[in-house]
């Protein structure tokens, strides 16, 4: 049996890359045959906004290509189980209908839960 694997992320999704290559980690261990959560908590929940242009910084930054942490997660909806916590949602005045279609809510003792249960637990 695989282990259970929560990848945490704290990191706004642009001007670093956290956000974005987490998510391809999270994938791959659910090709090595674990259980896979990405857990979006504090200025990571700015990731799961739609719509999201991916510009920012300088215009030599603007000129090149930046990932998209939404396509990239919509590619693995399937594949990965994507939480945020609930009150850094609701700090950062997200609402329900900016959310990226499948990722669900979770309340501070559902992180807790999760990260209790875990084999491992990864944070960025």
């Amino acid at each position: 049996m695989g282990k259970k694997v929560n990848i945490i992320v704290t990191q706004p999704p642009y001007g670093k890359e956290d956000a974005f290559s987490s998510i391809p980690m999270a994938a791959s261990q659910v090709a090595a045959g674990n259980e896979a959560s990405m857990i979006f908590v504090s200025g990571g929940v700015h990731s799961i906004v739609k719509g999201q242009k991916t510009g920012y910084g300088d215009v030599a930054v603007w000129l090149k290509d930046v990932p998209a942490v939404e396509a990239e997660i919509t590619k693995n909806i399937e594949l990965v189980s994507f939480f945020a916590l609930d009150r850094d949602i609701e700090k950062r005045g997200i609402s329900d209908s900016e959310i990226i279609d499948g990722i669900k809510k979770i309340s501070l003792g559902e992180l807790t839960d999760k990260i209790l249960e875990a084999d491992v637990n990864l944070v960025f």
